[in-house]
């Protein structure tokens, strides 16, 4: 890609690019791009294979096997999301291309600049933060495989193949980091494109919310810059859809799992390190909810700016018909699938958006109590089902 276009990039989605390159992705050398994954893929299967054979000798205690169950699912997750990351790799450029097309925060008035300069800098203080928290976690999961003599992630059960424990321990710590680093680096791309469509959306609104009579040449503009978000936003939803899917479908089981061994658990120690893994898994999905509802939220915002501008009011017969169709693509409500079939938005975790939780609080502590009881009502199944 051009790096005159990537210097125009803002950061906090430049940022992880950069860093998905290093990996041979965006390459137009196919070498590059298809010889590192590659290895990484081949890899990882064999990690997970290895890691299912496990559950042939593994005892009935509930925290050993969801121990094996958190490398069999999250080593699985990688794999499959870096296989979707290959296939998506031209959808992902060109969103990445698009965004130079975008309005700069430096248009609106004063405060509404501060305001968005300030999400941009939020975003990327979240994601440095996402990755300090990595390289601590990965930090332990060292320490601890060294303290305890065992494999950084799973169970080892397969006593007298000690040639195949020590390729599993040497090709857990090589792929563990590479792994982590690189789906680190995905979502804080997901992050960075979701805040940059939230700032178009609100660029957008407080335009709007100026209108008059002179506008006329504006107001096309505003038609086709909207026209612009909502075909970016379709984009970007089909290049992260089946991997927001990957996310559900693995992360949902393993939280249930996880509650489940924090409550069965004998020893202290287990039950500690299952909750943690509960709220780590917890927090994982609340990364890619809360940032797909504000763009929901935005994107309705757009006929709300439309409506208090007053247009009607001002009788302006050439801007009825863009504002009106305006308006109905901004009540289409844009809802974040994964896969096209579960809805990603703060409802399905908790809506932690500030407006919401001071205005209706009793609906988030609702959501919050929703999400427990169902992770409860599956621990309590299971819990009944081995007792019988």
């Amino acid at each position: 890609m051009n790096q005159v276009l990537i210097s125009e990039i803002p950061e906090s989605v430049r940022l992880p690019f950069l860093a998905l390159s290093k990996y041979g992705l965006f390459s137009t050398n196919k070498f590059k791009v298809y010889i590192p994954i590659t290895i990484l893929v081949l890899m990882l299967a064999s990690i997970v294979v290895i890691a299912l054979l496990q559950f042939l000798n593994v005892q009935k205690d509930i925290s050993d096997i969801v121990r094996n169950l958190e490398c069999v699912f999250g080593f699985s997750m990688v794999l499959l999301r870096m296989v979707i990351a290959i296939h998506r790799i031209k959808d992902i450029t060109r969103l990445i291309e698009a965004i130079k097309l975008f309005w700069d925060p430096s248009i609106c008035d004063k405060q509404t600049k501060v305001e968005l300069v300030s999400i941009r800098r939020f975003t990327y203080q979240l994601q440095r933060l996402l990755l300090l928290a990595l390289v601590m976690s990965i930090g332990l999961v060292a320490v601890a495989s060294v303290v305890q003599n065992t494999i950084p992630t799973g169970m080892w059960t397969m006593e007298g193949h000690e040639k195949l424990y020590r390729f599993v321990m040497i090709s857990q710590i090589i792929v563990t980091p590479f792994s982590a680093f690189f789906i680190c680096h995905l979502d804080c791309l997901y992050l960075g494109l979701c805040a940059e469509i939230v700032i178009q959306f609100r660029i957008l609104s407080q335009h709007l919310q100026n209108l008059t009579a002179d506008g006329k040449n504006e107001i096309k503009a505003y038609v086709t810059h909207h026209r612009l978000i909502l075909r970016f936003v379709k984009e970007f939803l089909q290049a992260f859809s089946l991997m927001l899917l990957i996310e559900v479908v693995i992360d949902g089981p393993l939280i249930c799992a996880e509650l489940l061994a924090a409550f069965e658990s004998r020893y202290y120690q287990a039950q500690a390190r299952h909750v943690i893994t509960f709220i780590f898994l917890t927090l994982q999905l609340a990364f890619f909810c809360i940032p797909a509802n504000y763009i929901t939220n935005e994107a309705v915002a757009v006929s709300d700016a439309v409506y208090f501008s007053k247009w009607y009011s001002q009788h302006i017969p050439h801007l009825k018909v863009p504002l009106l169709l305006m308006i109905q693509n901004s009540q289409n409500e844009i809802t974040i699938k994964a896969g096209g079939l579960v809805t990603i938005n703060a409802g399905t975790i908790v809506n932690v958006s500030i407006t919401l939780v001071k205005s209706n609080c009793s609906q988030t502590r609702y959501r919050i109590l929703q999400v427990l009881k169902v992770a409860w009502s599956v621990c309590s199944l299971v819990k009944g089902l081995r007792q019988d």
